[in-house]
This record gives structure tokens, C-alpha cells and sequence, in this order.
């Protein structure tokens, strides 16, 4: 990693890292979730952090939904939500109670994590006299595979959208495994 990304990532929280080794782990703790695991190997100059409960209960006296976790990496940041479905706005199976899609909840939650991000980011240059800039921002949504295969078919419209639907595949125990150029192939 390189050394101005290195000293940003040791600056921030232990509560919002996620090492395991040569891997960083992501835990889906919902349940009815088909994605269960996400493991990103550690190759490269990037590192990876989650947004769980504790950390944000910490700052806020109502937790903000924010995503799943944020990939940051020298060129640019994702930062990435996991679903059960493809979060289409036709598949009114999937809409929460106050009509949202599931698609429209991911979005709000990367908005929020940007801002808690660009919070983190600019209190480290404050802190540190630093200039890190990530200007450079991808809001992605992860779904299974085997999520899309047992409804129809659909046409995701993504043209009015900033946030990137892609399906990835899981094993039987609802894991995956991912690197770094996954992401930069998505954009």
C-alpha cells in the first residue's frame, strides 16, 4: 500500500477495519441475505472498511444506514452495498414498507457513507497537514446471482441511477471472493 493511503488507514478506528490475514473480511449479519461472506484479497494499493453498528453508534445517537463497506484504493473509492435481489424498481416483491426498492436503499445508504468518508478524510488532512483528495467516487450494488435466477428475468435501467447494480456469484455457503481489480473493471 502506498505510504500517504497507509498513514490515512492507520490513523482511522480499529472498529472500521476488517484484516483477517491476507484477506479482508466483509460479514452480511442479515440472515435472509444470499451474500453471507465477502472476502477481498489484500493485493495492491487499496484497503477496505466496514460501516458496522458500534462504530456508528458511537457518533450518532440514531445510526445513520450507511453501506455494507468502502473500498479505498490510490485512484479511486467504492463503495459498495450488499442485497439479496437485483433491487429493480418492476420487482414490487422486493419493496420495503414505506415503498422503497431495495435499489433506491442502497443508493441513500453509499450517499450517507460518502459523507462519513469525506468526514474521515478531511479530519485526517486537518489533523495531519496532509492533501489526500478522493474525488474520484463509484456507488456499487452487489447482488446474488442466485437471487436473480429465481425470478424472471429483468431489465435494470441504470441511466438516472449513479449506483452500479452488478451480480456476482455465490458459493453454496453464500460466500465470495473478490480483489481489487473486480471493482475496477465495474468502472
Amino acid at each position: 500500500m502506498k505510504k500517504d493511503l497507509q498513514n490515512f488507514y492507520s490513523f482511522l478506528s480499529d472498529n472500521l477495519k476488517c484484516e483477517d490475514g491476507k484477506y479482508y473480511i466483509i460479514e452480511e449479519i442479515n440472515n435472509t441475505s444470499y451474500i453471507k461472506k465477502v472476502s477481498i484479497k489484500k493485493n495492491g494499493s487499496f484497503f477496505i472498511l466496514k460501516q458496522k453498528a458500534p462504530f456508528k453508534a458511537e457518533l450518532f445517537k440514531n445510526a445513520i444506514p450507511s453501506c455494507d463497506f468502502i473500498v479505498v484504493s490510490d485512484d479511486k473509492v467504492y463503495f459498495v452495498e450488499l442485497k439479496s435481489t437485483s433491487g429493480d424498481k418492476k420487482d414490487d416483491d422486493n419493496k420495503t414498507p414505506n415503498d422503497e426498492t431495495p435499489r433506491d436503499k442502497a443508493l441513500k445508504q453509499c450517499e450517507n457513507s460518502q459523507l462519513l468518508f469525506d468526514y474521515l478524510y478531511s479530519a485526517y488532512n486537518l489533523q495531519k497537514s496532509a492533501n489526500l483528495n478522493f474525488e474520484n467516487k463509484q456507488f456499487i450494488y452487489l447482488y446474488s446471482k442466485r437471487a436473480i435466477s429465481e425470478k424472471s428475468p429483468t431489465n435494470m435501467d441504470t441511466k438516472n441511477s449513479s449506483l452500479i447494480p452488478k451480480e456476482v456469484e455465490c458459493d453454496n455457503n453464500g460466500c465470495i471472493e473478490l480483489d481489487l481489480d473486480f471493482f475496477k473493471k465495474i468502472g
